[in-house]
């Protein structure tokens, strides 16, 4: 693979993550009707497992530790989700063999990650406490 495409690939990964990170900075999508709807809550109702997660991480761009974590706890995976983002495009579309030999994810840890998935999505669609406070704040 040509040196320049690998280059141009991770610029337009880097500004993308730069333009995400500047819009939710400025934008609240909880006063503004900028951000995402949300297909899954408007056809079913119910929260998916990423309901919350614009406001959530709008408030964790300003510190609003608590107030991000009310919204969707899974906002404090994005760090993880952003490296493994980082290596899949490294393995799969740079092909690079270094990445390749020590990136391990089998079937067992993607089962678990769906299952956990799968339960807190169910668990935050439960209208009782404790499991109303896993989901977002009207």
């Amino acid at each position: 693979m040509k040196k320049g495409f690998k280059f141009l690939i991770w610029l337009i990964f880097l500004f993308s993550l730069l333009f995400l990170v500047l819009f939710y900075y400025y934008i609240n999508p909880e006063e503004t009707n900028l951000g995402f709807t949300c297909s899954f809550k408007e056809f079913t109702g119910l929260n998916c497992p990423g309901c919350g997660g614009q406001r959530a991480f709008h408030f964790l761009l300003h510190g609003e530790f608590w107030k991000a974590l009310q919204y969707n706890i899974f906002i404090y995976f994005i760090p993880l989700f952003i490296y493994l983002l980082y290596v899949i495009i490294e393995v799969y579309l740079f092909k690079n063999k270094k990445f390749q030999q020590g990136f391990i994810f089998s079937k067992r840890l993607g089962q678990i990650v769906l299952i956990v998935i799968i339960l807190y999505t169910i668990l935050r669609n439960i209208p009782c406490k404790p499991f109303i406070f896993l989901s977002p704040p009207k």
